[in-house]
Order: structure tokens, then sequence, then C-alpha cells
């Protein structure tokens, strides 16, 4: 399997092509969606974006995209994909193993948003064992999660360019204020 190329972070979020590429979202459009946050680092998310019923902005594998019409601060880039680009489910069997800094490609389902890849970098956590990738749980003790379809290591931790976040020493406080650049 193949996983999406990460693309570079923009120098400077255009937030008016992104307000304007927002405003012709429909729910259920097939996008990819770059964040940067402290915590996870830089990040694309690739499925459907789809107006959430609790929040009601439209979200990605969970996450907001913007807020009331205009970019979410975390958002650094937005593009449409072709109705059949985003992510496809298909178990690829055991999935390799992924450490702390690793450039991985994921592909998740779950019952509320539907199949999504995150593509990004490993960040493991000391207090769990766990380690995640956009805010998502890839494997916790050496044990795949169980909203995994996929997992795809791109680059080993040290071979790849992407800045490295620290290691998660506490869940404390995650709210998005906390975890901007």
């Amino acid at each position: 399997m193949a996983g999406p190329v990460m693309p570079n972070v923009p120098s400077r979020r255009n937030v008016k092509a992104l307000t304007d590429a927002i405003a012709t979202l429909e729910s259920g459009t097939p996008v990819s969606a770059m964040f940067l946050t402290k915590r996870y680092g830089a990040f694309t998310i690739d499925g459907a974006a789809f107006i959430s019923a609790s929040v009601k902005t439209l979200t990605i594998g969970g996450r907001s995209i913007e807020q009331n019409l205009k970019p979410h601060k975390s958002l650094q880039a937005l593009q449409p994909l072709e109705p059949d680009a985003g992510a496809e489910p298909g178990a690829d069997g055991a999935a390799p193993v992924v450490a702390h800094g690793d450039l991985v490609s994921v592909n998740f389902i779950d019952p509320a948003y539907g199949s999504f890849t995150v593509t990004g970098v490993g960040v493991a956590s000391t207090v769990s064992d766990v380690v995640l990738v956009g805010g998502w749980f890839v494997s916790q003790a050496g044990t795949t999660a169980p909203r995994v379809v996929s997992v795809e290591v791109l680059a080993a931790s040290g071979t790849h360019e992407y800045p490295l976040p620290p290691r998660i020493a506490s869940w404390g406080e995650d709210a998005e204020a906390a975890t901007e650049y």
C-alpha cells in the first residue's frame, strides 16, 4: 500500500484561500486538510468533510476545519480530492510497529467519521505507552488500536525532515488553544 506523501507545511497560512475553500465545501466532500499543532506537529487528514452534529462545523476525521466559516487556527492547507481518492479501507495484515518520530500514514475507520487517512509523525506518550498520529491512537503497548485499518511507515525516525514533537508526558488539559503553534 502506498500512502499519501506528506506535503510541506506552508511558510505562511493563506487565510483568504482557506476561507474561500471552506465556503465552497459541502458535507461529504472529499478533502485533504493539513493541520499544525504543538502536540502532534504537522499532519494531514484525507477523507470526507462532514458537518458535525454536535459542534455544527465542518470536520474531517473528528477535527474541526472551521469555526463560523473561518479557518480553524490549526488548519494550514485545504485541497479537494477526487471522489475516489479519499481514504479507502483495506486491511493489510499485521500493522508494523510505529516508534516515536516515525513518519506514518494510517487509515482509520470510525463509526462517526467514516474512513480517513492521517499522515504525520508518530508521537509516543511516556504516561500510557501509546503512539498517536494527529491525535488518533495508532497503538497501545504494541497492540494496534481498534479503529486502525492499515499502517504504513513512510520513513523511520531521523530519516525525514519533518519536525519531531516532544513525547507526551502529561495528558492534562488538551484544549485546542493549548496545542496551537
